[in-house]
């Protein structure tokens, strides 16, 4: 069984038929649905198989997003058990759906497999550029979004210039960061002790607009292999403290998961955490 629901490993030839069938027969109904898009390794690995299916839904919301997820949620759950199949692990045993974070995952039939049914993640936007922002961030593999987290936080403190235009109401122990998460991203102001640790941080602006990402990350070249990127970065980063940052950014996301241990994905994140120490 794979992941939170219990649901069986999917071949790759079958993603797409799966997901135009979902979009048919359950997402089409609902009356605040715009739009999907399949992303995360689906879009940027070769792999045969796959634990679930990540799929972006745009809504159409015109009320705080955690309640509109919610609603979408309970939506879900009204389909009966031959169309959303409740969860098949432990854990969850039953249940129609699981509400965490961006996702509402469910449990869905394969087409044409009998009884094998699939994970899938449904990824909440509320907007055309949130959509195409999250799919832009997500069909990066985990590994190098860690070091692209990383490296967003200390751009400012990099490249001062990215901020210069910032001047309202900032004081000596205070200072400017971005963050980049798959919603968006957004400029920080942050208050520190003298010893760096964080009091207080309010968020200035945030953008799905992707262009910015990529003008922050202009010195790095993420078509390269993981390996490559983290020459690039010795090259480049010029504070101890951005280093640190980077690397405990990276350790606190990429982890290996119960379900990896012993897979060439485990393995692959095995040797990512052992590289990164070494920067």
């Amino acid at each position: 069984m794979s992941g939170c629901a219990g649901g069986n490993r999917i071949l790759r030839e079958d993603v797409e038929a799966t997901i135009f069938h979902y979009r048919h027969y359950v997402l089409s109904p609902y009356a605040k649905f715009v739009n999907s898009k399949i992303t995360g390794s689906y879009n940027c690995s070769d792999k045969p198989d796959f634990g679930d299916i990540d799929l972006i839904i745009q809504l159409d919301c015109d009320r705080d997003k955690n309640v509109c997820k919610q609603d979408f949620a309970k939506f879900l759950s009204l389909y009966p058990d031959d169309i959303i199949v409740p969860f098949k692990s432990e854990k969850y045993k039953g249940k129609k759906y699981l509400n965490t974070g961006e996702l509402v995952s469910v449990l869905y039939h394969i087409p044409i497999k009998g009884e094998e049914y699939v994970q899938i993640d449904n990824i909440i936007a509320t907007s055309k550029p949130e959509l195409e922002f999250k799919d832009k961030f997500l069909s990066i593999p985990a590994e190098k979004q860690g070091l692209m987290l990383g490296l967003v936080k200390c751009a400012a403190l990099e490249n001062p210039r990215f901020v210069e235009w910032y001047t309202l109401g900032k004081t000596d122990n205070q200072e400017l960061e971005f963050n980049l998460s798959s919603s968006g991203i957004s400029l920080r102001l942050v208050t520190l002790t003298p010893d760096y640790k964080t009091i207080d941080k309010k968020e200035v602006w945030k953008s799905c607009w992707w262009k910015l990402v990529e003008d922050l990350l202009q010195d790095y070249d993420f078509t390269q292999s993981f390996e490559d990127i983290l020459l690039q970065i010795n090259q480049n980063v010029k504070y101890a403290r951005s280093l640190n940052r980077i690397k405990g950014i990276f350790n606190s996301m990429v982890s290996i998961k119960s379900g990896e241990v012993g897979t060439e994905k485990g393995f692959q994140k095995e040797r990512a955490l052992k590289l990164i120490s070494k920067l």
